[in-house]
């Protein structure tokens, strides 16, 4: 049988990818470079060891050599016809920024030798150097051959990685930001990728850019926002290496061996089915035949789609599109695998010394995908501390942005609101971690998922890593709650502070609310964005105020439906309501004082999709239902109150604007048929009580 051409395109493409995958390839083998991830223009961290690494001749010994010393840098530059900026000049007008650094740190040249492995890879290592915007110049030798990396700085990295919207490039004001972005001393490098293995070293075409109005055009929106502002705060050159790739889950930036740990069926299944679908494209025999089947299915589309053209011309109709069955795509290589992304693009990487990781992913695990969530993320930064080495690397976690629609009632949100649950999940992963922060976000969203609004995101970011990683005094959170107390039907919340907040007050015997609670956001208008429940865990929304227990200033809830509140939550919901900020309007996070089951999210399989569904299927319905009769019951309470209230001489505009919502509340149940019709279900004699209530609403329209 003869082998078709796309089928022995597919099998060599096959064995190259495995060939890749292993070790470096044949011609990296025989000839002298540096591991991909150092190029011109990139940066090293400071006071930490470099490790250089690359691939030689097996066997060859290597000279390596890192020097600021302008006439060697220049000499071995000039031997390969690569001056110091060549192709920068040109005879347009420019102007670019410059930075003057007084006394700055002297870096002694250095040579060290290393010997190649059997497969070609050495590795030297020079010791910690200081942060400087003088360029310096990495030269590695090997017999006949030499290479020269140049115009590198010495000063901070981070690693950014996530989905979408820490690779969205496009912000509010990103014209006239990138126009004014001459900040040669900010570098960035991206690339995304995914393997089944962890890779030796990256597969692509990489290349540090210096930042400037031609190159920020292309940046992704937080991570250079961020890199300019630590930058400019700290005064050191700032490289920022992106890997984002948009739509993945939490289980692609794990290790495979952390993965491994997690117990249960859920992410067994999951691995399972991973390595099962990645062996069929390790045996060419099976790719053989996915790809003669995929073949099979193209030739009857086509016989099938000439029998639909030649109908069609009949019938007198538009001819109909030829649509081919998907070819099967590598499973080595999917978009979100489990391990994938950090096979591909943490694990080559992870000999370079970083000050920290940047990470802002979890929408994708919103969608059925949060009960993975709950023991996949906190594989994340236990995965990227150890492929650095560094238990103590720095782990800033951007929680999500407010998305979806605005004001949902508690009940639903309560049901299956993913964004507040994965916010959850991720502040309770943080919370005893000292080298790690989770920053609230919510804030700047809206209903779109990928919000433009990205500078507030990066500043709080950056505050958090001046504060927490650079020990600058900044103001870098808002309050986060510590405690709470019942008492009288009512719950009494505790907040702490910043602790350059606290410090600031702490000399002040007796503290006014503003300056130890958190504040709404619009200064003095109403603490939204609570709810409360009882012991039968039914969410209502909770009035909210300043008060003091125990002579400690706190935040106190009631209910006029709930008579004894045992929990309470905030922010609940993909776009909260909540709107309390600490100094310097830093957001408070979302929380919850309970630790009741959250409804089951999981799509793994059709089954468990279809499971999840149906049930929270049912809890919604319940939920709507119960959110109508709350409103009812509420109304009883308000008329009585309002009718009391109608000879009170300052009253009128408030009986007047409580009235107007009574009314479009009672309009709302007799527009929508299906609200009547669940209710009467839920209540024979919800349609009296309903008339009952517009007939008093309609008397006090009169008075």
């Amino acid at each position: 049988m003869n082998t078709p051409k796309s089928l022995l395109c597919t099998l060599s493409l096959t064995v190259f990818a495995i060939a890749l995958a292993s070790q470096a390839t044949a011609q990296d083998a025989e000839t002298l470079r540096f591991a991909r991830i150092i190029s011109d223009n990139m940066v090293l961290q400071q006071q930490k060891p470099i490790t250089l690494w690359g691939w030689a001749k097996p066997d060859a010994e290597v000279k390596v050599t890192m020097t600021q010393d302008t006439t060697i840098g220049k000499s071995a530059a000039d031997k390969l016809g690569e001056p110091f900026g060549a192709g920068k000049d040109n005879d347009a007008y420019t102007v670019t920024m410059r930075y003057v650094e007084k006394n700055p740190p002297n870096l002694e040249t250095r040579t060290l030798k290393a010997q190649a492995g059997r497969d070609g890879r050495w590795s030297v290592q020079f010791p910690s150097a200081k942060a400087s915007f003088k360029p310096t110049w990495l030269i590695a030798e090997s017999g006949q051959q030499m290479i020269v990396v140049q115009n590198v700085l010495i000063g901070e990295i981070w690693l950014c990685a996530g989905q979408s919207n820490m690779g969205w490039g496009n912000f509010n004001r990103k014209d006239r930001e990138a126009a004014s972005a001459d900040f040669p001393g900010l570098r960035y490098i991206a690339w995304e990728d995914s393997w089944y293995k962890p890779l030796p070293d990256v597969r692509k075409k990489i290349q540090w850019q210096e930042c400037s109005p031609q190159t920020a055009q292309r940046f992704s929106a937080v991570p250079y926002l961020y890199g300019t502002f630590l930058h400019r705060y700290l005064k050191v050159p700032v490289g920022i290496i992106n890997v984002a790739r948009g739509g993945t889950l939490g289980q692609t930036w794990c290790m495979r061996e952390e993965l491994d740990t997690i117990g249960g069926d859920l992410m067994k299944t999951v691995l399972a089915e991973h390595d099962s679908q990645t062996a069929v494209w390790d045996d060419p025999k099976q790719v053989d035949g996915l790809m003669t089947q995929w073949e099979k299915a193209c030739d009857t589309a086509r016989a099938e789609h000439v029998t639909k053209v030649a109908r069609a011309k009949a019938e007198g109709k538009k001819e109909p599109r030829l649509r081919l069955p998907k070819k099967p795509g590598d499973a080595r290589a999917g978009w979100s695998p489990p391990a994938g992304l950090f096979n591909a693009t943490v694990m080559p990487i992870r000999q370079l010394g970083l000050r920290g990781v940047l990470y802002y992913q979890g929408e994708n695990n919103n969608f059925m995908r949060w009960t993975r969530y709950e023991s996949t993320f906190p594989k994340v930064p236990v995965s990227f501390r150890k492929a650095f080495g560094d238990e103590s690397l720095p782990f800033g976690c951007i929680s999500q942005p407010g998305w979806g629609t605005f004001g949902i009632e508690p009940e639903l949100a309560a049901v299956a609101e993913g964004y507040a649950i994965i916010r959850d999940i991720q502040r309770r992963a943080l919370k005893d971690d000292p080298n790690a922060g989770m920053i609230a976000t919510y804030p700047t969203g809206n209903s779109y998922i990928h919000p433009a609004e990205k500078l507030p995101v990066a500043e709080y970011a950056s505050l958090w890593a001046l504060a927490k990683v650079y020990g600058k005094k900044v103001v870098h959170r808002g309050n986060q709650f510590t405690e709470m107390k019942k008492k009288d039907g009512k719950l009494f919340l505790f907040f702490d502070q910043d602790p350059v907040v606290h410090d600031r007050w702490k000399h002040i015997e007796n503290n006014a609310a503003w300056q130890v609670l958190p504040m709404p956001r619009e200064g003095k208008a109403p603490v939204q964005g609570f709810i409360i429940a009882g012991a039968d865990r039914r969410w209502y929304p909770a009035k909210a105020r300043e008060a003091k227990l125990d002579n400690q200033w706190c935040i106190e809830l009631s209910s006029d439906l709930v008579k004894e509140p045992v929990a309470a939550r905030y922010g609940w919901a993909n776009w909260p309501t909540g709107n309390l900020v600490g100094r310097e309007r830093s957001p408070v996070p979302t929380f919850r004082t309970d630790n009741w089951p959250i409804p089951e999210g999981m799509n793994y399989s059709p089954e468990a999709k279809q499971a999840s569904e149906e049930k929270i299927k049912a809890l919604r319905e319940t939920a709507q239902r119960q959110a109508i009769e709350r409103k009812i019951r509420q109304m009883q309470i308000d008329l009585p109150a309002l009718e009391r209230d109608l000879n009170k001489g300052d009253a009128k505009g408030q009986i007047e604007s409580k009235i107007s919502r009574l009314e479009a509340l009672l309009n709302e149940f007799e527009a929508d048929p299906w609200l009547s019709r669940q209710l009467n279900d839920y209540d024979p004699k919800f349609a009296g009580k309903l008339e009952r209530l517009r007939k008093t609403v309609s008397d006090l329209k009169k008075r």
